[in-house]
């Protein structure tokens, strides 16, 4: 059985289509506790924001609620392969490995990504399931694409990611100084950190962050590329987006996305990114 965590925001068709089991993290609106995607939504946390001012936090799945799923699983007699956000930003890995250690046959994988850059390995796990490989073969060959994942996205503003302490990077620059818009990597050990810095109009932004992360489209792995976008952004430049990766004519899978609770809480809106596995 493929598991993985809320954070990896993949479109519910490919969930159902995949059989993949999610987990929810938690989202903290004052003090009221909501479960990422069943009952909270990025529409939900904005509104929010906007009318108090204060920012949501952000629960780690409980080594308990991990249990639950594994023990419900291997009773059934499947193994299980879980994906869990990078643990540079979340305990939800070590939470799902303390509870791993209570069953013989499942493996916890260490994304070091989030949203549907994590996503990627998620179908990669279901893909590997599909050709027939065991769990184990599954965890080792998903833990050595985990270097592989390119991990990029631009952000319209800084205030989310600031206060939300996730991003060290971030602290060198006071929110929307200059009017740069920054797009944070995640680097090697699953932390986020400022990779380059924009400025002008957010679309042109848009168009030249797209620009930038596929031109080295002969280093990039052909099955799949994702456009992932929390909200707000202009639909003509998720259409840029899909005719510049049409125009390259490597890919055979273009996933759009929409960025899950947990990630719009610490970006904000009109976050823009584009994922890939390189070659």
């Amino acid at each position: 059985m493929i598991t993985a965590d809320s954070t990896c925001d993949l479109p519910d068709y490919l969930i159902e289509k995949n059989n993949i089991t999610i987990l929810p993290l938690s989202i903290l609106l004052g003090d009221k506790s909501y479960s990422d995607g069943v009952d909270i939504f990025p529409r939900d946390i904005y509104s929010y924001v906007n009318k108090t001012g204060d920012l949501p936090k952000t629960s780690a799945v409980t080594p308990a609620q991990y249990s639950a799923v594994f023990k419900d699983f291997t009773e059934q007699g499947k193994a299980v392969v879980h994906i869990g956000l990078s643990s540079a930003i979340s305990s939800s890995y070590q939470n799902a490995c303390i509870a791993a250690a209570e069953f013989e046959d499942v493996y916890c994988i260490d994304s070091k990504s989030l949203c549907t850059a994590m996503g990627l390995l998620v179908l990669k796990a279901c893909d590997f399931r599909e050709k027939g490989f065991d769990a184990k073969k599954i965890y080792n060959r998903v833990n050595s694409l985990v270097p592989k994942v390119s991990t990029t996205f631009v952000l319209n503003n800084l205030e989310y990611l600031h206060k939300g302490g996730r991003c060290s990077g971030v602290a060198k620059f006071s929110a929307n100084v200059l009017g740069i818009k920054p797009s944070i990597a995640v680097d090697e050990n699953g932390r986020l950190d400022v990779a380059k810095k924009y400025r002008g109009k957010i679309d042109l932004v848009y168009k030249q962050y797209i620009s930038d992360s596929l031109k080295d489209i002969n280093k990039i792995d052909p099955a799949r590329v994702v456009i992932a976008n929390s909200g707000d952004i202009n639909p003509e430049i998720i259409s840029f987006a899909k005719g510049v990766i049409e125009g390259k004519n490597k890919f055979t899978e273009v996933i759009t996305a929409d960025a899950g609770c947990t990630i719009s809480s610490h970006c904000g809106p009109k976050t823009l990114a584009i994922f890939y596995i390189k070659k």
